[in-house]
């Protein structure tokens, strides 16, 4: 009498969660730096934009003299309605203020979603920007 020998194709319950184990340990890792990207795209978008209008605000003083009226980007010579637009701020998130001959604050404000309660200000004095807001930003 022969003996066969069947050999069962398939994985063992052991071998399945292991691979579930090591997929539940990499999406812990992955998930935590994802989020981190995402607050740095949002500042770097935000930051981008405050710049831009910084340097529309430079140009309107030395054009016209006198500093620019407090109000949206899109105010301002040179930014059209829907330039601002961005993933996470839009035009009617940008504003700035002056509070001094030579100073001037631009603000961001986040347009909704996960932006919805982001901000991040530039404020600029004598030539020298610093920045500040809810987002993690570099001075």
């Amino acid at each position: 009498m022969r003996k066969v020998n069947r050999r069962k194709a398939g994985f063992t319950l052991v071998e399945l969660m292991v691979v579930a184990i090591i997929v539940a340990i990499l999406a812990a890792v992955a998930i935590p730096l994802m989020t981190g990207n995402k607050d740095r795209a949002m500042a770097t978008e935000a930051q981008a934009g405050c710049t831009t209008v910084a340097t529309q605000l430079r140009m309107y003083w030395a054009e016209h003299g006198t500093p620019a009226a407090a109000g949206l980007a899109t105010t301002l010579e040179g930014i059209n309605a829907g330039d601002m637009n961005g993933t996470y701020f839009s035009d009617a998130g940008y504003s700035f203020t002056h509070t001094a001959a030579d100073a001037y604050v631009v603000t961001a404000k986040g347009n909704g979603g996960d932006a919805g309660t982001k901000t991040v200000t530039m404020t600029v004095a004598g030539g020298k920007a610093k920045w500040a807001g809810t987002l993690l930003v570099a001075p």
